[in-house]
Parts: structure tokens; C-alpha cells; sequence
């Protein structure tokens, strides 16, 4: 049914409840309310009929207890509310990804920081004083800005429902960029002692509790230096994404991300960080070689066809990689002598993808680097993915020439 044959204050039809990826039933249908606000609403349950009838007494207790309309007077906490509701469901708009960290930066910072202020008295200076505490307080650049981007996106929204005349975060001062971080990366020469150490510590692990440690890090370590993927770009490949057999050329398509859903738990988003990042990237014959035995390693089931699976056959999750890659980095820093100027303790998936930023823009310039990196302009690329080299090109052989070149004296 339509939003405009809803009536204010009552709902429309509920879809039958689909079963969802973890046995679930979802039921979602649509409430207005009495200012003609449609809410989006959903109810799980074991079984279909359960998930209905739950979302059914939902909408039962919205109308009996009225939904008042939103007032410039009212919490900014009530407000929030409404616009996680909004942004959950503006599909257009949000990623679900995006407006799930959303939701969770508005409830863990902005809420509890200025949800008790009604929404017309926060001014500029109110979100100016919030915005630069964070900076004040030690939260860091990069919660500031974060914070900015959520707070102006419900004030812009507030804006459009006319609680408020504009949004004053766009006149909160410019908050101070964060100093430029020294670039880590591996040097070439690095490389190979660095994945040699990681083969080695996965044909031959530590004995300890749980599961034996396998050759998904050193084959997504090795898949990184390669490609420069992200490592939700690494963890959501599937075999058909590559192209690793016959005589070659050898490439993998980045199309997707893997993500965490409320509800859902780690899923696989067909689509990337932005436009830019779904891209083709080519592969020498050695990487198609290494990924070709990584699938004939293969023993478990892979319903899914992801090229690094979780245990149980599902997507696997960033945080559980960069776990067992923590605990492989201190189990290498202990027991195997790896290169003087490596600092193994530095290493993160990001040092991975800087390498080859780095090597990239060295070899064939900067724009080339972008685009290995799926960015959509080189200004991040030369601001956090390339090393700055303090030594200058040997530019001396012109500048002799310059001096000297014309002085039949030298």
C-alpha cells in the first residue's frame, strides 16, 4: 500500500515475513504517524506468523498511544531517534553500513553529550563547544570529524522537517586537521624476508589451545602487497572474482565489501566505498599461481565461494583477521629473525596497502597509485598512502650542465 493511503495514525498492509540469513523471519510494514511522519518498522521471530504478529502489536500500541508530532522544543535525544529511523531506511541516501555507524556514533557520543538540550536551543555555539571538546578532550581528529558529519546530517534533516531554520553545524568553525603521519611501509627489499617468515610460521605453527592457525593470513598478506585491496575488499572476494587459470592475463575484480548488519551479522555489500573502488586490478603469474593453491587447499565447505571464509563457511569478519594476524605479528616478532629496520609491531592491513601505494606512485606516478587503490582523486593518496622520501632524485648530472655545460673552462 502506498504511503498516501496510509491514514495519520495507523499502519499499512504487513508483508508476509521472509526468512532471513540466520533462520529468522523478518515482518516489515509502515506506520504514519499523526503529523504524517512514515515510520518503517520491523519484527523478527522464529517463525513467520510470530514475526507478523509481533510487528502487528507493534503498530497496535503506536496508535493507541498516539505518535505526537516532532517540535522544535522537544529532546535532541527524540530527535536522534527519529532520524537513525529516517536513515536506517533512506536507502538512497545511506548505505546500510553507513547508517548503522551512524546510528552508533549518535547513541555512544552525540546522545549522551547534548540529548537532553531541546532541539531550538542548540545553536551554533552549543555544536561549536561540543565539536572542538572532542579535540579538547582528547577524542582525536578523526571521532571529530566523524562526529561533525553525523551531527550536521540530523541538523540538515531537522532543518527539512521545519523544527529548525538551517543547520548551524555548517557554521561551526573549521575543526584542525590532524598532523601528517609518517607513513609506515615495508621497503622492497623487506618483502620477501617478511612473507617468507609468515610461510613458514603457517607450515609449522606454535602449539597451543584452539583451532590450528592456517594460510589465510600469509595468503591475504600476500593478496594485499599484490592488489593494495582494503581488507573488507580482500574479505569479500569470491573465487568467481578472480581469474587465476590458463595461460593468463591473471586479474581479480574488486565488486564488493563484506559488513557488518544489525540483526544479520557479516554479510557481503555488492558494492564498494565509493565508485572508484570497484575496479579490475591486474595480477602477475606468480600471485595466480599462489591463489590457485590456496583453492586447492580447500577442505572445508564454501557455500559462499569467499576466497577467505570464515571457519564455519561464512563471511569473515575484519576484526577476527586482524586478531590471528596481532597474534601471528607476536608470534613472529618472538621467534623469527626478520630484517633490522622491520618493526613487525607496526604492521597493520593498512601498512599492506601503503606499500603499495608507495611503490606504485614511485614506479608509475601518482595517478597510477590512485586508481591501484580504488581513490577518487590523488589528494588522499599522496596524503596517507605515500611515504615521503627525504632524499631527492639525482638531478646533478643536469645541474652540471647547467653550470658548466656552455664554460669551455671546466
Amino acid at each position: 500500500m502506498a504511503n498516501v493511503e496510509i491514514p495519520p495514525g495507523s499502519w499499512g498492509r504487513i508483508s508476509k515475513a521472509k526468512r532471513q540469513a540466520d533462520g529468522k523471519y523478518k515482518a516489515s510494514g509502515r506506520f504514519k504517524t499523526l503529523d504524517g511522519l512514515v515510520l518503517q518498522r520491523n519484527r523478527y521471530g522464529t517463525t513467520s506468523r510470530k514475526a507478523e504478529d509481533a510487528l502487528l502489536k507493534l503498530f497496535q500500541d503506536l496508535a493507541s498511544e498516539g505518535v505526537q508530532p516532532l517540535r522544535s522544543e522537544d529532546p535532541f535525544g527524540k530527535i536522534i531517534e527519529e532520524w537513525i529511523i529516517h536513515a536506517e531506511f533512506d536507502k538512497a541516501r545511506f548505505r546500510v553500513s553507513t547508517a548503522y555507524e551512524y546510528a552508533r556514533v549518535a547513541r555512544r557520543d552525540i546522545m549522551p553529550a547534548l540529548g537532553k538540550m531541546p532541539l531550538s536551543q542548540l545553536g551554533v555555539r552549543p555544536c561549536s563547544e561540543y565539536l572542538h571538546g572532542i579535540l579538547q578532550n582528547e577524542g582525536g581528529y578523526a571521532k571529530a570529524q566523524q562526529n561533525k558529519a553525523v551531527l550536521s546530517n540530523i541538523m540538515t534533516w531537522a532543518a527539512g522537517r521545519g523544527l529548525i531554520i538551517g543547520n548551524p553545524v555548517r557554521q561551526v568553525a573549521a575543526l584542525p586537521r590532524a598532523p601528517k603521519r609518517t607513513v609506515d611501509i615495508i621497503e622492497a627489499k623487506d618483502v620477501g624476508p617478511v612473507l617468507e617468515a609468515l610461510r613458514r610460521h603457517a607450515e609449522n605453527p606454535p602449539r597451543r589451545p584452539g583451532p590450528r592457525p592456517n594460510f589465510d593470513i600469509v595468503d591475504g598478506v600476500e593478496l594485499s602487497l599484490a592488489t593494495g585491496v582494503r581488507i573488507s575488499e580482500l574479505l569479500g572476494l569470491r573465487w568467481e572474482d578472480l581469474v587465476i587459470d590458463g595461460p593468463g592475463p591473471y586479474s581479480v575484480s574488486v565488486t564488493g565489501t563484506v559488513g557488518w548488519e544489525k540483526d544479520q551479522g557479516m554479510l557481503r555489500h555488492n558494492y564498494g566505498k565509493s565508485d572508484e573502488s570497484i575496479r579490475k586490478l591486474s595480477i602477475g603469474p606468480k600471485t595466480a599461481a599462489s591463489l590457485r593453491l590456496r583453492r586447492a587447499r580447500e577442505v572445508r565447505p564454501n557455500p559462499l565461494g569467499a576466497v577467505f571464509p570464515s571457519r564455519n563457511g561464512r563471511w569473515l569478519h575484519q576484526a577476527n583477521w586482524r586478531r590471528r594476524w596481532r597474534a601471528l605479528r607476536t608470534d613472529l616478532s618472538l621467534a623469527i629473525d626478520l630484517p633490522e629496520d622491520v618493526e613487525l609491531s607496526k604492521f597493520t592491513p593498512h601498512t599492506f596497502r601503503r606499500t603499495v601505494g608507495t611503490h606504485v606512485a614511485e614506479a608509475n606516478g601518482i595517478e597510477t597509485a590512485a586508481r591501484q587503490l580504488g581513490h577518487s582523486g590523488t589528494g588522499t593518496t599522496v596524503r596517507h598512502y605515500v611515504k615521503q622520501r627525504h632524499e631527492a632524485p639525482d638531478s646533478s648530472p643536469v645541474l652540471e650542465t647547467l653550470i658548466y655545460g656552455f664554460n669551455p673552462t671546466h
